[in-house]
């Protein structure tokens, strides 16, 4: 089986760059069959570079996102694909034109212009601490080994 992990965010934004703190980590680690990269680039780049390789069987992407939840909670799903209307995917491909970057986003243009495989895994983590500079906040750190568990399962069959 062949898996993609990658890790999306924003580089010394507190909480918010444990998906690229994943990557650096992981790419240390990868396994038979696993690639890890840091996928923190506008989702078109992203939906064109997949199109031009060798297909995944499964993408992993690991991010932080803020859905009102406490600080360090981790979830692990598999995304159904479903897309919105025409008009929020433009929002979402007009929003990676000028360098935004979020789980959903990347999701939704990827997923509409191509790129991704039927298997897409997603490990997301409740931010806490925001603003500019390095390391994670209390809640975060406890999860650390806790998020990189949760990636390694979701690359397993």
């Amino acid at each position: 089986m062949r898996v993609l992990v990658g890790g999306l965010g924003y580089r010394f934004l507190r909480d918010e760059s444990i998906g690229p703190y994943f990557a650096d980590r992981l790419a240390a680690r990868e396994r038979d069959g696993v690639e890890v990269e840091d996928v923190s680039y506008h989702a078109v780049g992203l939906s064109q570079n997949l199109q031009e390789r060798e297909p995944y069987d499964r993408v992993v992407l690991v991010a932080a996102v803020r859905r009102g939840r406490a600080p360090g909670t981790v979830e692990s799903y598999r995304w159904d694909g479903v897309l919105p209307s025409d008009e929020e995917i433009q929002g979402h491909v007009g929003e990676a034109a000028v360098g935004l970057l979020s789980l959903d986003g990347h999701l939704i243009v990827c997923g509409a212009l191509g790129g991704l495989p039927d298997d897409v895994r997603v490990v997301e983590v409740e931010p806490g601490e925001e603003g500019w500079g390095e390391g994670f906040s209390e809640p975060v750190v406890a999860r650390l080994d806790e998020i990189e568990e949760a990636v390694w399962t979701s690359t397993r069959p």
